[in-house]
This record gives C-alpha cells, structure tokens and sequence, in this order.
C-alpha cells in the first residue's frame, strides 16, 4: 500500500507555513484519523490518556477537533486552542469551548487544568521548551500532558506533511527537534517522563513518538 503521508519527498511539492497551509486544508481536515500514521498515533495517545471523566482537559493545537470529540465521549470537560481560526471553524462541531490562542502562551491561570493533549502540533514551531513550560504552568500538581509528534526519524528520510488543495501538491514546513531535545525540554519544564514511545508502520519504520510527562508536584 502506497503511504502520502507524511512519506513525501521535500523536493516533490512545495513547502507553505504551517499557518498558511492550515488555512487551505481546513475545509478538507477530517476530525478523525485520515492515513495510517495518524491511526497509529492516535491510537496510542488515547491509550496513554488517564481517566478523564469529569476534568478539565486541554487539547492544545486541537485543529479539526479529533481529539475533543474523544475527550468528550470520556466525559471530560474539554477545551481546544488553536493558531487557526478555519481549523477552529471545523473544531466547534465538536464543543463550543475554543479559542484562537498559541500553545507558547497560554491564556489559561496557572494550575487551572487537569490534564493537556497536544497531537501533531510541536513540529510547527522551534520553541518545545516554551511550549512545555507553558503547558507545566497551566496543569495542576501532579497533572499530566499527552503528545506526539512525526518522529524525528523523518528528517533523515527527508519526509513531508503533505495535502491536496484545489489540485495542488504542499507540504507544511515545520521543524524536526531530536529525541534528545524531547526529553531536555520536558527536564526544563519540570515534567517527569511517565511513558515513552516511538511506535512503526507494517514496514517497520517508526511513524511517531508519543509521550506521556507528569508536572512535578510543587511546580
């Protein structure tokens, strides 16, 4: 079976911002799994996600809304932030609680939410850590963040995000941080490592890395 995506080569279509790019595959953004990376990534986020029933649940980058859908059949009191208001546009199928905000700065208190979700949303800019601390700001002690992102391995591969828009080929340029600067960033923000993966394809190569932190109690 042929793989799109992310399995492209850079020098076959053309590279737009993240922002950019939202914009156009919005109306065409399934709020579901849509290619056989993302079934394997969701998969696993939602294995990792604790009992949610009743918390408040932040799914920061929510895009279409995949996530909010299922954190609201768990029963969580779900909310999703995004940079990309026709992303947004699709997400308030899933709930109201949305709002235009950058995962870099959060417009939430400190200690405010039970736990945050963050699927496929850290490759779009350089600043992880910032990102991560912000998260750590706003999760109460003990809270706990789920993420994933392309696994880094695609940049060696030389893989591409890629999308279909009124017959044209692009990819979202994006950034590829290291296992290493993963783990340095979670360090920094005082989240503890609970669980890690980095999960394949049939073809053995590994599609994503998934992790699950904890914030340190005291933060």
């Amino acid at each position: 079976m042929a793989i799109r995506w992310p399995f492209t080569s850079r020098s076959e279509v053309r590279k737009i911002a993240p922002q950019s790019a939202y914009q156009l595959w919005a109306p065409s953004y399934p709020p579901r799994p849509h290619n056989p990376l993302m079934v394997i990534e969701h998969e696993h986020v939602l294995a990792l996600l604790p009992a949610v029933h009743g918390l408040t649940v932040l799914d920061g980058g929510c895009g279409s809304g995949r996530y909010l859908q299922a954190l609201r059949d768990r029963g969580a009191h779900a909310i999703g932030i995004d940079l990309s208001p026709a992303m947004l546009a699709r997400a308030k199928q899933a709930t109201a609680r949305i709002a235009r905000a950058d995962l870099r700065a959060l417009p939430f208190a400190a200690m405010s939410i039970d736990v945050v979700v963050c699927g496929l949303a850290l490759g779009d800019f350089s600043e992880i850590a910032l990102a991560l601390t912000e998260i750590a700001r706003v999760l109460r002690p003990g809270g706990q963040v789920i993420y994933s992102v392309v696994h880094p391995a695609g940049e060696a591969e030389g893989w591409s995000r890629t999308f279909e828009s009124e017959g044209r080929q692009l990819a979202i340029d994006g950034f590829w941080h290291s296992l290493d600067r993963h783990r340095q960033a979670c360090a920094a923000a005082g989240l503890t490592i609970d669980e890690w993966r980095e999960p394949a394809l049939g073809d053995g190569r590994r599609a994503v890395m998934v992790v699950r932190a904890t914030v340190e109690v005291g933060l």
